[in-house]
């Protein structure tokens, strides 16, 4: 277990670390969801090793300021203070309740790293999406849910002429599942042929 203290930038180090001392030779990174979220930042560190990354259904950054997300996300937290302050004269059972009714599946599962969660859902990376140095590839299910497609117009942007996009019809957040590997490894292949590969 890592420290509760840890976020992305530990995980990031731990991985830059594994990749200065194990790996010889190029490498590209695929990341998929908490692990796009490393990829991000190891894209921007500027790593020789490092000649693309491929991203799916990567998060991070921040709702727009009056999306329906950010105003529920807001009136939860409002709820949970709420409850936590009545703590005393209601017990636990209302703030139990709270966290079943609102708390994701990975935040419910997260037992002790629910901390390290918490801390790591909350990251903005845009500025580090903008200091990506290397070609990135955002391959994303068209029905993702969890991060939706708009998140990846949103990076693609931000990355300012160095990513090339693909959404995969059919495909949610895990577009890699059943025959979407063969999918995913033909368009991760291709992409590499066409932009990194010289």
């Amino acid at each position: 277990m890592p420290p509760s203290d840890w976020n992305t930038i530990q995980y990031t180090d731990l991985v830059q670390q594994y990749v200065l001392d194990r790996i010889s030779g190029s490498i590209v990174l695929v990341g998929h969801s908490f692990g796009a979220r490393v990829a991000i930042r190891l894209a921007a560190r500027k790593l020789a090793q490092i000649r693309a990354v491929v991203l799916m259904g990567a998060p991070g950054l921040p709702a727009p300021r009056y999306s329906r997300a950010r105003i529920r996300r807001f009136a939860i937290r409002t709820l949970r203070r709420l409850l936590t302050l009545l703590g005393r004269a209601t017990g636990p059972a209302p703030l139990e309740w709270h966290t079943r009714r609102f708390g994701s599946k990975d935040y419910l599962a997260a037992g002790g790293l629910r901390s390290v969660l918490v801390r790591v859902v909350n990251e903005d990376l845009t500025q580090i999406a903008k200091a990506s140095a290397c070609p990135v590839l955002l391959l994303w299910g068209a029905e993702d849910r969890e991060t939706p497609p708009s998140l990846a117009y949103r990076f693609q942007k931000l990355m300012n002429g160095r990513a090339s996009l693909e959404i995969l019809p059919h495909k949610d957040h895990y577009p890699y599942t059943g025959t979407g590997a063969h999918l995913c490894a033909f368009k991760i292949r291709s992409w590499l042929e066409a932009h990194v590969e010289s």
